[in-house]
């Protein structure tokens, strides 16, 4: 049986508004997150492209309903990619300064053509423009927190054949024509509706799911993984994550807290001098007794400079200099009893809230590098950031 294409037309609206309303019902019901009313927002795209093309379905003349909706199309697979992107806790400001200039083209190119601009007018920057949001929204689905779901698989895959669909209609269009066998044959209206009927159902089932798996992690904003090493010791991604959730909470409550780095500057020389097996001898004792030694609730972490961290809330400037102080003994005296050829520098720096601010970057560049002065200081083993 073929459907012509006022059926197709109406099976496709109906499918849009009825999938849109119970979606938009949803997130008013439920207290959504971000991503959950970006995907809200991009079905209510889709039901003003589905009002706008049926006002130029019944009146051919108003070219401005076609402007209208072909930028809300394009702004249903922006929103869409943006939905994805605060999924994954991504910055959304230059994706939603692209995502606007894409739709602002899309509009303004029919509105250009004018009343003579036919019914296909502004087709290149509405197929490249929705093309773009869906090949970007389908990388974002394989990224961070959506790429570790199996949910987001389908969405990956309407979001790709999208936008090779689209590449293809562009690249068809502009060649060929919308009058060539090809298009006609592949790239036609009616299987552009079958392909949004699919892409909908397929959307809303995805989102949906996803994001009711995000409402499950309500109430926990901060959410990352933590990766620590076999000796204890957090690696350098995971500790600042926690680091920094710490220091929120800690600014809020006026708290101060301490980041201590401890930095050995001479293995490399140590492993091509005296050969590996001392320099990892070092090594290991200085990542043991760094997290032997450190105060009890503290957090210890790795950096990418091979820099060791320390982070903990205290309220006495002074025991943190004198910890710091103790550490340094110790970790020398664990050197010594090691037997080494020669007695590797530590150097120690420490940062505080107080003086830097609670901005985990600041800090712990203000501590390394006040631990690289300290090494190669003769008169202080312990220097205090700022």
């Amino acid at each position: 049986m073929m459907l012509d294409q006022f059926t197709l037309s109406l099976v496709t609206a109906l499918v849009v508004v009825v999938s849109a309303v119970l979606y938009l019902f949803e997130t008013l019901v439920r207290r959504d997150g971000l991503s959950g009313r970006l995907w809200a927002a991009a079905f209510l795209a889709g039901v003003f492209t589905v009002l706008s093309y049926l006002v130029w379905a019944l009146e051919p003349q108003a070219y401005v309903a076609i402007a209208m909706g072909n930028a809300a199309f394009v702004a249903s697979a922006g929103f869409t990619w943006l939905g994805c992107r605060a999924f994954n806790r991504r910055p959304l400001r230059v994706a939603g300064i692209l995502m606007s200039l894409l739709i602002v083209v899309a509009g303004v190119s029919v509105l250009v053509a004018g009343p003579g601009g036919g019914d296909w007018a502004g087709a290149i920057p509405l197929f490249v423009g929705t093309g773009i949001c869906a090949l970007l929204g389908a990388i974002e689905t394989r990224r961070g927190a959506m790429g570790r779901r199996w949910s987001s698989v389908g969405l990956t895959i309407v979001l790709g054949f999208e936008a090779l669909w689209l590449a293809g209609r562009s690249v068809v269009f502009a060649v060929a024509g919308p009058d060539s066998d090809i298009f006609v044959s592949w790239f036609n209206t009616q299987l552009s509706s079958l392909l949004t009927v699919t892409f909908t159902i397929v959307t809303v089932v995805t989102t949906s799911v996803l994001r009711a798996s995000e409402s499950n992690l309500r109430g926990q904003r901060d959410v990352y993984n933590l990766s620590i090493s076999l000796d204890g010791v957090m690696l350098s991604e995971s500790f600042e994550s926690a680091v920094s959730t710490m220091l929120q909470r800690a600014e809020r409550s006026r708290d101060t807290v301490c980041v201590v780095a401890m930095r050995i500057d001479d293995l490399r020389r140590m492993a091509t001098a005296f050969g590996p097996d001392e320099a990892e001898q070092v090594a290991a004792a200085w990542r043991g007794g760094v997290r032997r030694y450190a105060p009890t609730a503290s957090m210890v972490g790795e950096s990418a400079s091979d820099t060791l961290f320390i982070a903990f809330v205290t309220t006495s400037f002074a025991d943190v200099r004198r910890m710091a102080s103790i550490m340094h003994r110790r970790l020398l005296d664990d050197f010594t009893a090691l037997g080494v050829s020669v007695m590797p520098v530590v150097g120690v720096g420490i940062a505080l809230t107080d003086a830097l601010g609670y901005d985990f970057r600041t800090l712990a560049e203000a501590a390394d590098a006040a631990a690289e002065r300290s090494a190669t200081s003769s008169d202080a083993s312990v220097i205090v950031a700022g």
